[in-house]
């Protein structure tokens, strides 16, 4: 591949291409953060293969297929392949903000110092250069306390943002272009062209799949094309076995009604959306939550008979994680849509499903004689957490404290609003000409009983826990992304000796007035 050609080829940005050259002329930390699918592991290739590094060996690393806290056992073996940094070689960390608390600061030792903690003994490590993507908001995560401020700083010395490819459809027929070209090269394809209308309907579609889907897209229909030029034939062309979002658009597209006359009013439309237009968005919306849906259940299928296999089990959850996170994405995309167009003011909400989750379980409690106790904030602000989400996290944590309270026990809540430290806001200038203030919502449950925390949690004040046990229950391990994904943090206090436990949680409030969707009366 040639490396030095697709700098100035159509599938680098204007923007990202120029900050590619800079890249490859040093060997500076880079940080490359871009959704799934727009050529974040390329883009580093072409840093290394471009720059005064390219006779020296590049490693790939998948941040998000290691267990936690492992990142160094797949290393240290590269590094002694190199001899300690007398080879100069570059890491490609990918996924980087999957990393676990432990590997980050190990790998914050080593960027910062060069130094390679092997066993008791620390090695110096020279000549080696980190290049980190990550598709999640790193800056979110490091608010949240889930990835090191200082690694994130460290990493990022140099920053490139790829655009996903629905922001550059202008850009995306010359793409298409390039990648039919070269597609013909490789695969030894006769020559051809991509029509005018293929190419409306490839800048229209809004590519969830970025460069990849693209790339799979063009490369399909080059191999299926008979003639000179890909047409809309060749785009419904599909097998059972291959098919995606694209194609259904494309189908979609096809069977489309018919412009009116100029002079004709269009009645297609309903509160400004066209009806095929919104055929279209139903469509996605349907294969972007079925699909993680038959992901997790195929997992699940398999998880009964896996579950001791340790390896497994952490690629199901990451896995099951991931799918959670896109069905979620689109949910809270559809709502909202919906809360803008159908407004109305919320009030009191976390308390209304504390008392709501509560009474679903008020057989289990009224049979083990449990007593409940509640200390509300009067007027508790809203919290920029979904309903939804939180009656999910909330009746997790209630069946998972249930099992562990004793006959005549008790369980109770408190909920209060805090103002975080204030936040020092820095303009280019590295003045902080102003600062702001965060307000969370606290949410805490105590229970008697005495129940660790099934995953490494730090406690209320910051000190780690005595031990660590192995993830058992998925919902639990679901609920703490969830959080994490809000912003939010979930916390466990253990008294073995008073036999008490605390679960906190804490999410950012919503600092405007909160609407939420009001169904309308049809007439």
């Amino acid at each position: 591949m040639n490396y030095q050609d697709l700098i100035h080829s159509p599938i680098l940005s204007p923007g990202v291409a120029k900050l590619v050259q800079k890249c490859a002329l040093n060997n500076a930390p880079v940080f490359i953060q871009g959704e799934q699918g727009t050529g974040k592991e390329l883009i580093a290739k072409i840093i290394h293969h471009t720059g005064d590094w390219k006779s020296s060996l590049f490693y790939r690393v998948d941040c998000q297929i290691l267990h936690e806290n492992t990142l160094f056992d797949h290393l240290s073996p590269l590094f002694e392949k190199i001899l300690f940094g007398m080879t100069p070689a570059t890491f490609f960390l990918n996924e980087v903000g999957r990393l676990g608390r432990r590997d980050q600061l190990k790998l914050l030792e080593l960027v910062e110092d060069g130094l390679l903690q092997n066993g008791v003994e620390k090695k110096t490590v020279k000549n080696i250069r980190f290049i980190s993507s990550s598709s999640e908001n790193l800056e979110e995560k490091v608010a949240q306390g889930a990835f090191s401020g200082d690694l994130y700083f460290r990493l990022r010395t140099m920053a490139i943002h790829v655009p996903p490819l629905r922001d550059r459809p202008r850009e995306i027929g010359a793409i298409a272009q390039y990648i039919l070209e070269e597609s013909v090269k490789q695969l030894k394809l006769k020559r051809m062209g991509i029509s005018n209308d293929v190419l409306r309907l490839l800048e229209r579609y809004w590519w969830p799949g970025n460069l990849k889907e693209l790339e799979r897209v063009v490369t399909r229909c080059a191999i299926l094309s008979e003639g000179e030029k890909i047409m809309e034939k060749d785009l419904s062309i599909e097998n059972g076995m291959d098919r995606n979002s694209f194609f259904s658009f494309v189908e979609k597209a096809e069977t489309r009604p018919a412009a009116p006359p100029k002079n004709e009013p269009s009645r297609n439309h309903s509160n400004g959306l066209n009806i095929p237009d919104a055929s279209y968005f139903f469509l996605e919306l349907v294969h972007r939550i079925k699909n993680p849906l038959v992901s997790i259940k195929t997992f699940t299928q398999l998880l009964r008979d896996k579950f001791n296999d340790a390896e497994f089990r952490g690629y199901f959850y990451r896995i099951v994680t991931e799918d959670i996170e896109k069905i979620d994405g689109v949910l809270n995309g559809l709502l909202n849509y919906i809360r803008i167009n159908h407004p109305v003011e919320k009030k009191d909400t976390i308390h209304f499903i504390i008392e709501d989750v509560l009474k679903k379980h008020g057989t289990q409690i009224e049979n083990k004689r449990i007593k409940l106790f509640r200390k509300f904030e009067k007027d508790l602000p809203e919290t920029i957490l979904h309903e939804e989400q939180l009656r999910y996290i909330l009746t997790s944590l209630i069946q998972y404290a249930i099992p562990a309270i004793p006959a005549s026990g008790s369980i109770g809540f408190l909920t209060k609003s805090l103002d975080d430290r204030p936040v020092r806001v820095e303009n280019g200038e590295g003045q902080t000409p102003s600062s702001t203030e965060r307000r969370y919502i606290e949410i805490m449950m105590v229970f008697t009983g005495y129940k660790k925390p099934i995953d490494p949690l730090d406690t209320l004040l910051g000190a780690p826990l005595l031990r660590e046990e192995e993830l058992t229950d998925l919902e639990i391990r679901l609920i703490k992304e969830m959080i994490e994904r809000n912003r939010g943090m979930m916390k466990f206090e253990v008294n073995e000796k008073k036999l008490r436990t605390l679960v906190s949680l804490k999410f950012p409030a919503e600092r405007r007035k909160v609407i939420t969707y009001q169904a309308t009366n049809s007439s």
